[in-house]
Parts: structure tokens; C-alpha cells; sequence
């Protein structure tokens, strides 16, 4: 009966702090929103058994034997030890408390060292390699590209197997021409390697690939790259949108873009989706000349239509079926600017013709080969993507250097995108979501305890969570994450457990006529071992997700290191700093017996 309350409150204060699991969107949503869920209806069931099944079994075995907990000589040991340790800290109590804030505030300065980033990339164990041509380029060209690259990529005995892609899918879905080239590449298991990392060996293909001239790559694995794709409509980890609505300032401005952020550390596979680059036949009339023979422009653009695009004249029938009868001028004679310009144009009245290029200019240039739109307005999209940085320092860098060297005229702007995007949404969506678990965590700590001092003190254990977890990303060399983000949430219930599970005793013993200090002292010691049970179990059980390098250990990995390291200072923070704060935070000496906890 005693433990009912503390168990009932512990265990809800801990799904509580999955709160914000729960509001996950997209990606994380469908990646973390499920362990959330398990664990949460797992300690539901949990609590109904033990508060419910467990003492009627109890009932029955304890008449068989006696269950009274046994003498333990390594326990005994560490409790006598730990005894100790709280004795001698009360006469330093400033100065441990002092200490163990300035390594809070050293964990929390250094963390921006860390680097940041949406999730950890998982390797599919494949490289999806696109290389996008100019698009002039026919697919002959394309074809010998796909070959050079094919050779380059089998050299590597990492590569199992290759396998390309020219223009367009079969079944037409993704409008690309004949200039883009998408490999897949499937690799071997990391063992054999002679890389050190699959970044190492993308660097190396780069640079051998991009000896060939006038070729575009971007590196990524193939459901990387349709989630990339899906997230900002271009393949891409970080993608910059431009919008305006001039093409050439368009093209300009991203070029200078793209420039800015090739010098910058990290960024891989720059690049432009080009706008311009389709080869266009432009026939300029001269209106002025056109008057002095009396044609008008209709007439003249009938006659070029007619000439180049064919014009229907006629209707041909054979038995039930129909036929449009189409003129055409012959290709030999539409192949040339000069051909084009001596195009006869027929006079009004039927007095004769003219050749086009005495009413026009007839000039070859270079127009859109495509237009992208968004948000009702057009735009050009830079792509870029990193090789041993993270998403959040380059993007920092990258937006202040590019604010600083790229002036966008007026009606124009820029956006952020990719996976940049995601990460954004996700800790925006943390900002508002963690504040409020919290606010709803003290107020189930102020129920339980009847005591705002208290609910705090509890609280106040939390922070130090991040010693052990920021410590334990700095030695994995692992960026924070939204994986991490779940990983501290996780280990701020545990914490919070604990805290409730020690405070709840000293309470019992306050109840029970001992004076504050030995309420405290005796109150540390007897909780040490559940304490030391629930670190060791989460510990251990996380510990060889901690240390896995296995595929698809990525997303996992961050979040498992810092329940680990969490856990080890939560433990060590708790059993030291909340016996030295109690006394602080109590609002009176005793507690009487009256005082009697709600069962």
C-alpha cells in the first residue's frame, strides 16, 4: 500500500513525458510515434498488474515462505560506502552544488559543438547516383556518358552491381529527357571495404567522375532521394529556392548562389537546376517592312506554321476510316538559319513572294528548357549535398554568407528547403510542445507531493540528464537529432521517477517521527538500490544499440547513447544532489503523522 502511490504517479509521470512523441508529424511521426505508444501502454499494463495481480499472488506465497529481502554483502557494502559519501558532501554542500552546476553549464556551452541535423543518414546499403547533362544533350551523348561512368563505378570492388537508367522511365511518369542518367549502384557488406566510410568513398567517385567535362552528379540512395525529392521537388539534402518572375535574373542570381556555397566546407554535388539550355529557331517580325507589302502578321505566321509545324489542307478517306492530309516543307530545307530565312512568303493580290528574312530576323538562340512554378510564382532551385558536416552549422554558414554576398533585387526572394526543412518543423514544433509536458509534469509532482518546493526540486534533477547524454554523443561522434531529442525525453521521465521514488521516501520517514536529517540520510540509503536497478536496466538493455554500426543502426544509435549516458549522470546526479537539496527545498522540519499519503 505504501508503494502504491509513488508507483502510480512514477510510472505516469513517465508517460506523460512522451507527450511530445506523441505530436510527431511525417517522418519522425512514423519513425519514433510507435515506441512511444508501446512503452506507454506497456507501463498502463504494468501498473494495473502490480497494483492489482502481483499482491494477490503475493498473498498466496507468502504463507509457502518467507520473502523478506535477503542480506545482500555487496549492497550492504555500496550502501555503507554511498552513506559515507553523503555525510562528508553535507559539510561541502555549496561547493558540490557549485561544481555540479559549472559542469552543467560547460555540457550546455559545448553542445553547439556537437552539430545538428533532422536524422542520422541511414545507409541503404546502395548509392543512387544522378548525373544530369546540359540540355542540349542528346541521348548518343548520354549513352557514351553512361558508359565512361559505368567503368568507373565497377572498378571499385565495394560495387556489386550497376544498374543505369537513360531519359524517362517506361511508363513516363518523371518528365526527364535524354540528358539525365540515373544509376543505381548496390554494394557489398562494409567488411570487405577498403573505405573507412561510405563518404570517403562517394568523395573518391566525385572526384574521378567529374574529370569527364560538362557533367552534373548528385550522390544520395534511392529512398533518400525520393524523400528528398517528395520534401522540396528537388533531389537534394539542402536546397535554396530563388523566386522572381525574370528567367535570366533567375538563372543569375542562382548561379552566384551556387558558387557562394561551393566554397563553403562540407557542401557536395552543388548544382543548378538549370533554366535556359533548350536550343530555339526565334523569327522576329519587322513590322515596319511588312506594312510597306500590305502582309500582316496572321498571315505570315500561318505560312512559318504551315512551313515547319505542318498545316492540315485536306481530308483523305479509306472505306470507314479518316485521314488528315498535312503539308510540310522537306527537312533538308528547314535544317538551316539560311533555309529558314528563304522562306517565301506570298504577296497580298497574288503579285509574288518575298523571302521571310527581308521582313524578320531569323536568329538561333538559347530559351527555357524549363520553367518551374511554386506558390503561383516561378523559381530556380540550388541543390547541395554534405560530406562530413552537419545540417545546421553548413546552413547557418551558408544563409549568412549567402545574405551577405547575394543582393536579390526587389519582387525577388529565397527560401530554405530540404531536409533542413524537416528538422525546422520538427523543433519548432518541440519549442511549444516540451515546455507544455513539463508544465504538465510539475503539476502532477505538486499533486503528489502537495508541495510547489518539492515538485521543483524534482524537476530541477532533470537538467542534468544532459551531462550524460551530450558527453555520450561528443564520445559516439553523433550529431543531436530529433532521434537524440526522443532519447533526452525518455531519460527525463526516468529521472523524474527517481526522483519522485526518493523524495516519497523521505517523506515516509518524516511521517514516521525522524528528524529532516536522518529522514534524509536513511531515506538516500534504502532507495539506492531501485534507483541502481532502474540505471542498470536501462542501461544495459540500450547498450548494444548503443554501440551497433550495423545497417540501419543510424536512426537508433543517437537515441540509444543518450539513454545511456543520460542515465549514468541522471543516476549519479539524483543519489548525490537531491539528499543535499531536500533540506533546502523543505518547508518544514517534520511531517506529521497525520500527514498520511493519498492511496
Amino acid at each position: 500500500v505504501d508503494l502504491g502511490r509513488p508507483i502510480l504517479f512514477s510510472k505516469a509521470i513517465i508517460i506523460l513525458a512522451f507527450l511530445p512523441i506523441f505530436t510527431f508529424q511525417r517522418v519522425e511521426g512514423k519513425i519514433f510515434s510507435p515506441m512511444a505508444y508501446t512503452i506507454s501502454f506497456a507501463l498502463l499494463g504494468a501498473i494495473l498488474l502490480t497494483l492489482t495481480l502481483v499482491p494477490t499472488l503475493l498473498s498466496y506465497t507468502l504463507h509457502k515462505g518467507d520473502l523478506a529481502e535477503k542480506h545482500s554483502a555487496w549492497m550492504h557494502s555500496l550502501q555503507e560506502w554511498y552513506r559515507g559519501i553523503l555525510l562528508r558532501a553535507e559539510a561541502r554542500r555549496k561547493s558540490i552544488v557549485a561544481i555540479c552546476v559549472g559542469m552543467l553549464a560547460v555540457a550546455l556551452l559545448l553542445a553547439p559543438k556537437l552539430g545538428s541535423e533532422f536524422l542520422p543518414k541511414l545507409d541503404e546499403g546502395n548509392i543512387w547516383l544522378v548525373i544530369t547533362l546540359p540540355p542540349s544533350a542528346n541521348i548518343q551523348r548520354t549513352k557514351d556518358v553512361e558508359k565512361q561512368v559505368r567503368k568507373v563505378l565497377l572498378e571499385y570492388p565495394e560495387v556489386a552491381s550497376v544498374v543505369t537508367q537513360i531519359g524517362r522511365p517506361d511508363d513516363g511518369t518523371d518528365p526527364k529527357g535524354p540528358y539525365n542518367l540515373e544509376i543505381k549502384a548496390d554494394l557489398k557488406p562494409h567488411e570487405t571495404w577498403r573505405f573507412a566510410t561510405k563518404d570517403a568513398m562517394i568523395e573518391d567517385m566525385t572526384k574521378k567522375i567529374r574529370v569527364m567535362p560538362g557533367i552534373q552528379t548528385n550522390f544520395s540512395q534511392v529512398i533518400e532521394d525520393n524523400l528528398n525529392e517528395a520534401i522540396s521537388g528537388a533531389r537534394g539534402e539542402i536546397v535554396v529556392k530563388v523566386f522572381g518572375p525574370d528567367l535570366q535574373i533567375l538563372e543569375d542570381k542562382s548561379e552566384q548562389i551556387a558558387e557562394v556555397l561551393n566554397a563553403i566546407r562540407g557542401a557536395a554535388d552543388v548544382g543548378v537546376f538549370k533554366i535556359g539550355g533548350q536550343t530555339e529557331l526565334t523569327v522576329t517580325l519587322d513590322r515596319t517592312r511588312m506594312a510597306r507589302y500590305g502582309l500582316n502578321v496572321n498571315d505570315v505566321n500561318a505560312t512559318v506554321q504551315s512551313a515547319f509545324a505542318g498545316a492540315v489542307v485536306n481530308t483523305f478517306y479509306e472505306g470507314d476510316r479518316r485521314f488528315d492530309v498535312t503539308i510540310r516543307i522537306d527537312a533538308e530545307f528547314r535544317d538551316a538559319v539560311d533555309d529558314v530565312s528563304d522562306l517565301p512568303i506570298a504577296l497580298p493580290g497574288g503579285t509574288g513572294t518575298i523571302p521571310l528574312g527581308f521582313i524578320s530576323t531569323v536568329e538561333v538562340k538559347q530559351g527555357a528548357g524549363r520553367v518551374s512554378r511554386e506558390a503561383g510564382g516561378r523559381n530556380v532551385a540550388i541543390k547541395a549535398n554534405l560530406l562530413g558536416r552537419d545540417q545546421g552549422s553548413f546552413v547557418a554558414e551558408a544563409m549568412k554568407k549567402v545574405n551577405a554576398k547575394v543582393k536579390l533585387p526587389p519582387g525577388y526572394y529565397m527560401t530554405w528547403g530540404g531536409q533542413f526543412e524537416n528538422q525546422q518543423r520538427a523543433i519548432a514544433r518541440l519549442k511549444v510542445i516540451v515546455p507544455l509536458s513539463i508544465f504538465s509534469i510539475f503539476v502532477l509532482l505538486f499533486w503528489v507531493f502537495g508541495s510547489m518546493r518539492r515538485a521543483i526540486l524534482v524537476l530541477l534533477m532533470v537538467p542534468f540528464t544532459l551531462i550524460g547524454g551530450l558527453a555520450g554523443l561528443g564520445i559516439a561522434g553523433l550529431h543531436l537529432s530529433v532521434s537524440a531529442a526522443v532519447g533526452f525525453i525518455a531519460v527525463a521521465g526516468i529521472s523524474v521517477q527517481n526522483g519522485v521514488i526518493m523524495v516519497e521516501q523521505f517523506m515516509e520517514y518524516m511521517r514516521d517521527g525522524k528528524g529532516l536529517a536522518e529522514a534524509v540520510l536513511e531515506g538516500a540509503v534504502s532507495r539506492l538500490r531501485p534507483i541502481v536497478m532502474t540505471a542498470l536496466m536501462a542501461g544495459i538493455g540500450l547498450l548494444p544499440a548503443a554501440l551497433s554500426h550495423g545497417i540501419g543502426s543510424e536512426t537508433q544509435r543517437p537515441f540509444a547513447v543518450v539513454i545511456v549516458g543520460g542515465i549514468v549522470s541522471a543516476t549519479l546526479f539524483t543519489l548525490l544532489l537531491l539528499p543535499l537539496l531536500f533540506p533546502v527545498f523543505s518547508e518544514q522540519r517534520r511531517i506529521v503523522a497525520a500527514e498520511q499519503p493519498l492511496v
